[in-house]
């Protein structure tokens, strides 16, 4: 069974809301013509009442005495000793006999009724006013009350869904938008629904700002999808034709071990370009990252160590203040600096390369410096998350991932054959 839609739903609400107070005006309405009417017709009676008691009392003797009365079809009275009938106008003598003294309602009579002194004796009065006309008259305005509600009724729904449908059009417009846009590349396709008001225009603003993600991500997984097919095609190209020589016939046991040793190497490579994705991979990850105070001095210098290991003909220019600390991720911190330094030491073109780390009121900035050929970046002075220098790997990447984790800015300039790659950590 399919659900409702919101149209229907706010229509059934206009119905329930409207048709509810429609329905207690109405009754209301009906209930006020009816206390105007009876209050009108107690008013005759009181009047009447009066002028046939006047009549009997002090017009003198014999039926002549009830001529000067004003007439109305539907008034009468009827006049008794006890409950025996005397007189009586209009009625039949017995049918209002049994009334007591007061108003009141008897069948299709209103009436009235007081004990006089007439005549040397006690007699009950009663006057009365026939209902049959005036309850065919406020059943007639009770039926045009209902058909006056009920066309009100409608006109409302109809307005109201009318209200709803200019309402819900923009949802409609993004909902179909949206699902052409699912059914395709995104391709800057964008919501653009007619707009009803700030909530609508947010809401496809809102829309558009998640597209705009969905559509960097996919471009960027795509990227990075190349870059991994990239990465590893050299490595495993290496490898293979290295272990294809090693299994030649004529290779000798000299160069099987050359042949062995270019490929640990390239599985050395294999290893940290995963590291590096595997590092990303966390880095752009949801999973929130436990910061915590770490010394930028000393693991600057134990990152430097491992280095001067792997390079061991690279000449380290020093500059570092000591007790340095921030807030961060310890192990990121170094994956980031190594990706540096072993860039700048395999890249050197002189057999050198300088670390400088200082901190100032607002930075704390780490500098590494060598001679080299300029790497190409997507922008001049700033490196870009989607930008990977020629040579330079997935190394530039993490280092920039890594900065933008904490907040930090990652800049690059070549001057005079120098490239100088500065990290600005917030002190």
């Amino acid at each position: 069974m399919r659900s409702m839609t919101i149209k229907n739903k706010i229509t059934l609400l206009y119905l329930a809301t409207y048709g509810s107070v429609v329905f207690a005006l109405s009754i209301t309405l009906f209930m006020i013509f009816r206390t105007l009417e009876y209050r009108r017709i107690d008013g005759l009676l009181l009047s009447f009442h009066n002028d046939i008691v006047n009549t009997y009392k002090y017009a003198g003797e014999g039926e002549k005495r009830l001529l000067s009365l004003a007439g109305d079809e539907n008034l009468g009275f009827a006049l008794y000793a006890g409950e025996k009938p005397l007189a009586s106008f209009r009625i039949e003598p017995g049918t209002l006999s049994s009334v007591g003294p007061g108003m009141g309602t008897a069948g299709d009579y209103r009436y009235r009724a007081t004990l006089e002194s007439i005549e040397g004796g006690d007699r009950k009065v009663v006057t009365f006013y026939r209902l049959e006309g005036t309850r065919a008259h406020l059943n007639n305005l009770l039926l045009i009350i209902i058909l006056s509600a009920a066309f009100t009724l409608l006109l409302v729904s109809l307005v109201g869904m009318a209200f709803t449908r200019k309402l819900m059009k923009p949802l409609e417009q993004a909902g179909n938008q949206l699902e052409r846009i699912s059914r395709s590349e995104i391709g800057g396709a964008r919501v653009e629904v007619e707009n009803t008001g700030r909530e609508i225009e947010k809401l496809q603003l809102e829309i558009n700002r998640a597209l705009d993600r969905i559509e960097r991500l996919v471009e960027d997984t795509r990227q990075m999808s190349s870059k991994i097919a990239h990465e590893l095609r050299t490595p495993l190209a290496v490898m293979k034709t290295n272990l294809q020589l090693s299994l030649e016939k004529n290779s000798s046991p000299g160069e099987m071990r050359l042949s062995l040793k270019d490929t640990m190497k390239e599985l050395d490579k294999l290893i940290r370009m995963s590291e590096g994705f595997l590092l990303l991979s966390r880095i752009e990850s949801a999973v929130p990252l436990e910061m915590a105070r770490v010394d930028l001095s000393g693991l600057l210098l134990e990152t430097i160590e491992k280095i001067m290991i792997l390079y061991p003909g690279v000449e380290f220019a020093l500059d570092v203040a000591p007790a340095i600390e921030m807030r961060g991720v310890s192990h990121m911190i170094e994956h980031a600096i190594i990706n540096l330094l072993d860039n700048a030491a395999r890249y050197t073109t002189d057999g050198s390369v300088s670390v400088r780390l200082s901190t100032g009121e607002r930075y704390i900035v780490l500098e590494v410096t060598n001679r080299g050929r300029k790497v190409e970046m997507e922008r001049p002075g700033m490196l870009s998350g989607s930008s990977v220098a020629a040579g330079n790997g997935i190394g530039l990447t993490v280092v920039q991932a890594v900065t933008k984790l904490h907040k930090a800015d990652l800049l690059y300039e070549h001057r005079d054959g120098t490239n100088r790659f500065t990290i600005r950590f917030p002190a």
